[in-house]
């Protein structure tokens, strides 16, 4: 109950990185008359830019946690309702694995490999990648709606202790190896 809490884990580094941190800021610009507090987890050489891109938003939103060990992470991400990150260019992203896995939807662009960790839908509301109006219409949806941000919650947490488990990973790798077995023997005839 209450202004919905979003939060945000990832360095501050020149790159990609940066790019999504300003991203995030103009998409939270984008949000302003939504009711929103942002938890920042971060640090690094691109602070003062990231401080920058952020501070003409309304004061009292942004909440700058710095860089946390990962046990203060876990418990950061179970006092929040949605785990909201650009991820430009993000490879495969664990962080929205253990958002995920503390019961938070994802708001993200479709970049590189973070449809590979989340459920289009389900469990996280995906908007092509640098369409920043399509992601502020997915957060501003998430935003308004607490029964979906609790469905979809719920559907995160199944998710990661259903398939992205260590064991449901060894099955995944023993497929593969046996594909690459029978492609190999194939060849080899």
């Amino acid at each position: 109950s209450g202004v919905p809490r979003l939060i945000t884990v990832a360095m501050m580094r020149d790159g990609a990185k940066l790019q999504s941190y300003l991203t995030l800021a103009r998409l939270l610009d984008r949000c302003r008359n939504e009711d929103w507090t942002l938890s920042i987890i971060g640090d690094g050489p691109c602070r003062a830019e990231v401080a920058a891109a952020f501070a003409g938003l309304p004061e009292g939103r942004i909440i700058w946690r710095g860089q946390l060990d990962r046990e203060a992470i876990q418990a950061e991400l179970g006092r929040h309702d949605i785990f909201l990150w650009p991820g430009i260019g993000e490879a495969y992203g664990l962080v929205y694995l253990e958002a995920q896995a503390a019961g938070l939807p994802v708001v993200a662009f479709d970049s590189g490999g973070v449809a590979e960790t989340v459920r289009s839908g389900e469990t996280a509301l995906l908007a092509p990648e640098h369409d920043e109006e399509a992601l502020a219409a997915a957060l501003t949806d998430l935003l308004r709606d607490n029964e979906r941000r609790d469905r979809m919650g719920a559907a995160a947490r199944r998710f990661i202790l259903t398939e992205r488990t260590p064991a449901r990973a060894a099955e995944r790798l023993a497929e593969g190896l046996a594909l690459a077995k029978r492609n190999r023997s194939a060849k080899v005839q």
